[in-house]
């Protein structure tokens, strides 16, 4: 059984004042089983100031997690927030490990990874996992590797984003530091119950006109029913122009044809020759249609999949998209508030995210890895 422990502070300034509140939060000698591991989410600035330093030191566990525009922890909601969610058992352990991301990334992640395996040759209940934002090296890239690693072991987690118009600033973070191009990772070992919840697109605004996906290459669209991605594009309606506004003005719908729930994905820019390049895989052979995003869906919808997910006495984990915070306009905070008052009587975390980490079954009830768009991803624990 797991237990949690949520504790934030909005004290940016002063690095002392800020690990302080989290300690008197946490009270660790009072509060803490054998074995805890913390997840952060914050502001970039945090760590800017000293202040996320100064908390990861004072706290006797590691720490892990990332950046965020937007998070919520209990019944708080800041964009200027520093949030952490531990999680605390006599009866599970924990395994972390930073990675750094270079041209020989896989071979990286290979040796880190397979330090979080057990001896017993069982998969971990749980793999948390933080990605960093780089259009060079898409989330699917990285997923891919570690899961051929760790043997299909069920992967929760983002990647980084941050309040800024480009994105300088997103990272991860591992004890107290923050990295822009690393991968962290949290193994979950023992006796936990895990549950999953993907929620996308309205798919009553999905179009019904469907396409094969002719030709790609990792996370680039090449090629659509034998035309080029913008040719195709072009010929349902969409221009150029559009395409090149990059995530939040388009979703596209992959359906992999594998039993799994079709997963979104966003168009970041469309290259010379014509090519799309997309937040997420493009696989040859599978299936694509156009969605919608709005503002009223991107609730109801969250909404929807917390009415069964919720649950006394366990603690939900939750990223949601950044083209949904977007979408969402002057009212950005709408999206956390329905989660955190449909989870007052759980241990609740949300933050808002670069890309969504989240497993999915197939028609025979496996997991599968993927990684998504346009997303809110839940992970429940007890």
């Amino acid at each position: 059984m797991i237990k949690s422990i949520i504790a934030v502070t909005r004290e940016i300034d002063d690095a002392a004042a800020a690990a302080a509140e989290i300690l008197e939060a946490v009270k660790p000698e009072a509060n803490l089983l054998k074995n805890s591991l913390g997840i952060i989410s914050c502001f970039s600035e945090f760590a800017e100031t000293g202040a996320l330093e100064a908390i990861c030191e004072a706290l006797p566990f590691d720490c892990i997690g990332a950046t965020t525009c937007l998070s919520a922890a209990g019944r708080e909601i800041d964009q200027i927030l520093f949030s952490i969610t531990v999680l605390t058992s006599d009866d599970c352990s924990f395994k972390t490990a930073m990675i750094p991301v270079s041209e020989d990334y896989e071979k990286n992640i290979a040796a880190a990874a397979a330090g979080l395996t057990d001896r017993s040759g069982e998969n971990p209940a749980l793999v948390l996992s933080y990605f960093p934002l780089m259009y060079n090296l898409s989330g699917d890239m990285l997923l891919s590797s570690i899961d051929e690693v760790l043997n299909g072991a069920p992967l929760f987690g983002t990647v980084a984003v941050d309040h800024t118009v480009d994105y300088s600033a997103a990272s991860t973070i591992y004890n107290g530091e923050m990295f822009r191009e690393a991968v962290v990772l949290g193994a979950v070992w023992g006796d936990v119950d895990v549950w999953f919840e993907v929620a996308a697109l309205n798919e009553n605004k999905i179009r019904k006109q469907k396409a094969v996906i002719t030709e790609s290459s990792g996370n680039i669209l090449m090629g659509v029913n034998g035309k080029t991605a913008l040719e195709y594009l072009e010929e349902i309606g969409l221009t150029r122009a559009e395409l090149s506004m990059g995530l939040g003005i388009v979703p596209l719908v992959i359906d992999h044809n594998d039993g799994t729930k079709p997963v979104a994905r966003g168009v970041f820019s469309v290259t010379p020759e014509g090519y799309a390049v997309c937040g997420g895989a493009m696989p040859k052979n599978a299936t694509l249609a156009l969605g919608a995003i709005e503002g009223e869906d991107v609730l109801q919808i969250t909404g929807d999949a917390l009415k069964s997910f919720k649950e006394k006495d366990s603690v939900i984990l939750g990223y949601s998209c950044i083209a949904r915070y977007l979408t969402l306009g002057a009212d950005s905070t709408a999206e956390a508030r329905i989660v955190t008052e449909a989870a007052m009587d759980t241990g609740c975390f949300f933050a808002h995210s670069g890309g969504e980490i989240c497993p999915l079954p197939d028609t025979d009830g496996k997991l599968k890895n993927y990684f998504h768009n346009y997303s809110i991803v839940l992970c429940k624990l007890s």
